[in-house]
């Protein structure tokens, strides 16, 4: 209990939300009321199955399958970022870069060959293979959430990003030279299969809390319960500073939004289907999709534009998504400032590359 304590009072993102949030009150007056609750219990129950999940060391075991059959340097990263594009649909990106980042870490400094390059790779595959479920990202549960999306609604917006994005990030492998890799000798995952069960179960009875066909309370309760019995200790391991920080985030969007001056430029800026989908890529370069979504939501039905330019809009600047700082925190964990420094501007560049790239599609698709 104390480390989750600490681990939330010294979490650095929910500190800079709260300064935002202070000082969002010398543009607006918040309103308590446009909290979206669902969204956050959404998100409570969500990251209570993905710590169950991530506790039976899932990712580790499908890892440790790919790598055993990779026999060169390229193939590995194909498979790593393969595995961070389908991981991401079903443990979160979160999850993802938080089990993978460390483990090619650990890869590379066997294998000895580039890191910021493929490391960019599976970060920008964790981005996108998030956008596929409604639960890969918080931007996505609560689109559905606001705008009340039926399962096959959300699918169909979401299934075109799906068929482009591991297109582009293969095409970027083959700059990675194919030259052997050494003998990789993992440690041993076990698996139980009981609890996988369980697991998959807990995601199933989330997701119909999430679509509302259940009261997103009583899914809470359930998922509490489920947790509670199988593995206490993943309740203690939830990111709790990340509901604050999304409770931050509203916050500072009601504030906003109750700016008249704001809100009538914002309403210009998103009167036609372009121009929703150009401002939620540009604002998330600078305020992080998150928080765009929200703030734009409120401002436009035309949910197919607003999907499409936060979820594409994850790519860019390291601020653009939660993930990417995320990242950037794991690396900084392991790495000289020399090698943080040269990810971040490798980072930067294929990016902007691929937003570029990207935008492009997302226009198209509209």
């Amino acid at each position: 209990m104390k480390q989750l304590i600490k681990r939330t009072i010294n979490d650095k993102i929910l500190w800079i939300s709260v300064i935002c949030a202070i000082l969002s009150l010398f543009l607006g007056t918040p309103h308590f009321s446009e909290i979206n609750w669902h969204t956050i219990l959404s998100l409570l129950s969500l990251m209570l199955c993905v710590q169950l999940l991530n506790s039976f060391s899932i990712l580790d075991y499908l890892s440790n399958i790919l790598l055993k059959y990779s026999s060169t340097k390229r193939q590995t990263v194909q498979y790593l970022t393969l595995l961070a594009f389908i991981g991401s649909m079903f443990l979160t990106n979160d999850v993802a870069i938080l089990t993978l980042i460390p483990m090619f870490i650990n890869i590379v400094q066997k294998q000895h060959f580039s890191f910021a390059f493929p490391a960019t790779l599976i970060v920008m595959a964790a981005n996108l293979g998030s956008a596929f479920t409604p639960f890969g990202n918080p931007q996505n549960l609560f689109l559905i959430s606001n705008y009340k999306l039926a399962a096959i609604t959300f699918f169909r917006l979401s299934s075109p990003l799906m068929i482009v994005s591991p297109l582009l990030l293969l095409s970027l492998t083959f700059f990675i030279k194919p030259s052997k890799t050494d003998n990789y000798t993992a440690r041993k995952v076990i698996v139980q299969p009981i609890f996988v069960i369980i697991s998959i179960g807990t995601l199933c009875f989330i997701l119909l809390g999430i679509f509302s066909i259940l009261p997103i309370s009583f899914v809470v309760i359930g998922s509490l319960l489920i947790a509670l019995f199988t593995k206490p200790q993943t309740i203690f391991k939830v990111d709790y500073a990340l509901l604050l920080t999304f409770v931050c985030f509203f916050l500072i969007v009601s504030s906003l939004k109750s700016n008249s001056l704001l809100t009538q430029f914002i309403h210009t800026l998103t009167q036609t289907t372009t121009s929703t989908y150009l401002i939620g890529i540009i604002s998330s370069q600078f305020i992080s999709n998150v928080p765009a979504t929200i703030l734009l939501s409120g401002f436009t039905n035309n949910v197919n534009a607003l999907f499409l330019s936060v979820n594409i809009g994850g790519l860019g600047t390291i601020i653009a998504s939660l993930a990417n700082l995320l990242a950037l925190k794991q690396i900084a964990l392991f790495l000289d400032k020399a090698q943080v420094w040269h990810f971040f501007k490798v980072f930067s560049f294929i990016n902007a590359f691929c937003l570029l790239i990207l935008g492009l599609v997302g226009l198209l698709l509209l």
